[in-house]
């Protein structure tokens, strides 16, 4: 409990060093985050919705585990929040609910009584490509036009697209390749309905000195239309020092040319949940 202090406290430091004004300014539409019951028991919806509004966040795809608290967090702003669906009854499912399957018990039943917009962050990798499961999720989010956002391998996201070419995929955390040139070989060959989100990778886009590495920089350029900016809250520290991560997410995406910038940002999310809005 100290150390975890300790690192809010540090964290927290640093992220008072950037000017609000500057910290605040761009828009940010987090299109890759989650309010779990650990969170809610520190954080209230009206405090997650506080931040929302301090650091300038117009909007949020949440999922959660247990998928009620997701669910509490819209009642509370619906607007705001764009609920995804869990398919983990408790983090114990995190690593197998691909081949269980009782994974699909009362998912049609909670997509019917709640307005889910997609299905996950769920998480699989190449070695359960394959899985009944994973087949089942992808058929019935095309049967109902959800989205699905998926931490996994390359694999994965192909046998999406050959079991339901049209359903439209978030792939989060720029994959688990993260590097340009791979990044954009999928995007060429999935060109319609694959998205990118940039959750956890702001480090990796500067160099030494803090400018925005010229690969990365052409990768965002080229492929704008593609890409969602995203937080990802997988802990209550990551909440209580969301400041902080906004603010270095604000500080690659000032590099880039403002329209550009503006697109990642938000504008991406806005049009592909159609939430015109919530434009600032």
């Amino acid at each position: 409990m100290k150390a975890f202090l300790r690192h809010t406290l540090l964290i927290t430091s640093l992220a008072a060093l950037i000017p609000t004004s500057q910290a605040n300014t761009l828009p940010i539409f987090d299109s890759h985050s989650h309010y779990s019951l650990a969170d809610s028991r520190v954080l209230s919806p009206a405090q997650i919705i506080s931040r929302y509004d301090k650091y300038n966040v117009i909007g949020a795809v949440i999922s959660s585990t247990p998928t009620s608290k997701a669910e509490l967090l819209y009642q509370h702003a619906p607007k705001r929040i764009i609920p995804f669906l869990s398919l983990y009854k408790t983090k114990a499912n995190k690593p197998n609910w691909m081949l269980d399957l009782n994974t699909l018990n009362d998912i049609e039943a909670q997509l019917d009584a709640f307005p889910y917009q997609g299905i996950g962050e769920f998480h699989i990798f190449k070695q359960d490509t394959y899985s009944p499961v994973l087949k089942r999720i992808i058929q019935i989010a095309g049967e109902r036009s959800l989205m699905l956002q998926i931490h996994g391998d390359a694999e994965i996201v192909d046998r999406i697209f050959e079991i339901s070419p049209n359903v439209q995929v978030i792939w989060a955390h720029l994959g688990t390749k993260p590097t340009p040139d791979f990044l954009a070989s999928l995007l060429k060959r999935h060109p319609q309905n694959l998205y990118i989100d940039t959750s956890v990778r702001d480090g990796e886009f500067f160099d030494d000195r803090g400018r925005l590495n010229p690969e990365w920089e052409g990768f965002f350029i080229q492929h704008q239309d593609r890409l969602l900016a995203a937080v990802d809250t997988f802990s209550t520290l990551r909440w209580l020092t969301v400041g902080h991560t906004l603010s270095k997410m604000r500080r690659w995406l000032s590099q880039l040319p403002p329209d550009v910038a503006h697109k990642i940002a938000y504008q991406n999310a806005l049009k592909l949940f159609d939430r015109p809005d919530l434009t600032p």
